[in-house]
């Protein structure tokens, strides 16, 4: 076997450094992406939540509930994900008209946007927006 020189030790640590920076940057990167995606499937899960309660008129009244109510039904929803969203990043428009293959109907459009802060990486806050829409039962 024969011996190293001197001016090659110096070479393995830095490339050892740069293997292990670059593996790094991959692990937040993947940690990171699936942070966001979670923050989106619950904040998707959200809006659903919202226009599903939004477009079912309550059985005693036979009244849609309030825009306030939806919202306060999204934020609960939101909270159980633990997914901090501000009530007036919660939008709902109920009584839209739409009209789809010439068929007018009434919708509710419930839109979510989540702010997300990323780990460890140089990238700045992004906003994950989602929207959920549904038929007015009461058409």
């Amino acid at each position: 076997m024969r011996k190293k020189r001197n001016s090659e030790r110096g070479a393995t640590m830095v490339e050892s450094g740069l293997t292990i920076s670059l593996f790094l940057m991959l692990v937040l990167g993947i940690w990171n992406f699936g942070r966001a995606y979670h923050v989106y499937q619950i904040a998707t899960n959200a809006a659903r939540e919202g226009a599903r309660f939004s477009v079912a008129p309550d059985p005693a009244t036979g009244q849609l509930p309030s825009t306030t109510a939806v919202q306060g039904r999204v934020q609960e929803f939101l909270d159980l994900g633990a997914v901090v969203v501000d009530s007036s990043n919660i939008t709902v428009a109920q009584n839209e008209s739409l009209t789809i293959n010439s068929i007018p109907m009434t919708v509710t459009t419930v839109e979510v946007t989540a702010p997300f802060e990323f780990y460890g990486l140089p990238f700045g806050p992004i906003n994950i927006r989602t929207e959920a829409r549904m038929r007015n039962e009461t058409n």
